[in-house]
């Protein structure tokens, strides 16, 4: 029963988000409340923290990336998680984490970065599934999915970045340059509510065990 409870309550998070599908600050104000959450429960730094909310069509799900490092590998994340982020310390690479609202198509190659008015592309050699539902297909609702994304080439991690998928896009930053709303809190409501309760019922029993 509680967890059908949960999968309405989350079938209606998934409609109330296409109703903000346009509206941006909303979105920048969840998206960073949901980063900081993050980081406040794995105890990994922000700026190593990235989320972005993407409404497009029948697809609805967060992203969230985390720049893979020694730190992130000290931080309260779950050791299988660890186990198998470890290779990639020092490789330039990203965990990226999606958590659907309901069932949606993602792609991981449909991941892209720019800088400078340059955009890369991401090959099939560059990600590696971390749960075997991390590839093109169809994804369940409130199934966490996983990989690591080893980032272009050409992309210099120092500075920001920006991170797309399709036409959403977040920005990126070591050195926090990109965070102006860090400071911004959602306004307590219905949506805000919602994304609480996927956080807690769905990512964070992933990313921690809880």
């Amino acid at each position: 029963m509680r967890r059908r409870a949960v999968l309405l309550t989350v079938i209606l998070f998934a409609g109330v988000l296409s109703l903000f599908g346009g509206a941006g600050q909303a979105q920048e104000a969840l998206a960073e409340w949901a980063k900081q959450q993050i980081s406040e429960r794995t105890g990994i730094d922000p700026k190593l923290l990235a989320t972005l909310f993407v409404t497009e069509g029948s697809d609805q799900f967060i992203l969230a990336f985390v720049y893979v490092t020694e730190q992130v590998l000290e931080s309260q994340l779950k050791a299988e998680l660890k186990q198998a982020i470890a290779p990639f310390v020092g490789q330039k690479a990203m965990l990226a984490l999606v958590v659907p609202t309901r069932r949606s198509q993602f792609n991981p190659l449909e991941l892209s970065f720019s800088q400078d008015g340059l955009i890369h592309l991401v090959g099939s050699s560059q990600v590696h599934p971390v749960t075997e539902d991390f590839r093109a297909g169809q994804l369940e609702a409130n199934a966490v999915s996983a990989g690591v994304i080893q980032l272009p080439a050409g992309l210099d991690i120092s500075r920001p970045f920006q991170i797309h998928y399709r036409a959403h896009s977040t920005t990126f930053s070591l050195s926090g340059q990109a965070a102006s709303g860090a400071n911004t809190s959602p306004s307590p409501g219905f949506l805000f509510f919602l994304l609480q309760l996927l956080l807690l019922f769905f990512l964070f029993p992933f990313l921690i065990g809880i």
